[in-house]
């Protein structure tokens, strides 16, 4: 693997839980490693990462050290699962501070929002939902 970024996430969001498990799903390149803040303070310690800011944002970690939060995190996270179609316009010039603003309200309330906001990982719960001939041997 060639592990780029380390993201920090909060293992106790079920909506992070099953966007991680995408994450894992879509990053082909093995580029991105997702790291649970709960048990791994001393990780984020060393990276002078609070754990109330790493509770409350996303965190990302390059190959280099520097430490990315917020919507630009995600947006790093997302270029390297090659995007969803709804999040490039995040980019876009005009839409760019309001998806800035818009992640800061959406990590406020993530408890509040209900699971069936983002798609499904093709594997979840040891249920797996890729017809068996379209599967991979491994």
């Amino acid at each position: 693997m060639n592990v780029q970024y380390r993201i920090f996430y909060d293992n106790e969001c079920p909506i992070c839980i099953r966007e991680m498990a995408l994450v894992r799903e879509q990053n082909r390149s093995g580029s991105l490693e997702t790291v649970p803040v709960q048990g791994n303070e001393a990780l984020l310690a060393a990276y002078g990462i609070d754990r109330t800011a790493a509770m409350t944002l996303l965190h990302v970690v390059d190959h280099s050290g520097r430490v990315i939060a917020g919507m630009p995190a995600l947006r790093i996270m997302y270029r390297e699962c090659d995007g969803r179609p709804l999040t490039r316009i995040w980019n876009w010039p005009l839409l760019r501070s309001l998806s800035d603003w818009g992640y800061l309200l959406f990590a406020r309330y993530r408890y509040h929002l209900p699971r069936w906001l983002l798609p499904r990982p093709q594997c979840e719960d040891g249920q797996c939902r890729v017809p068996p001939s379209r599967r991979r041997s491994s």
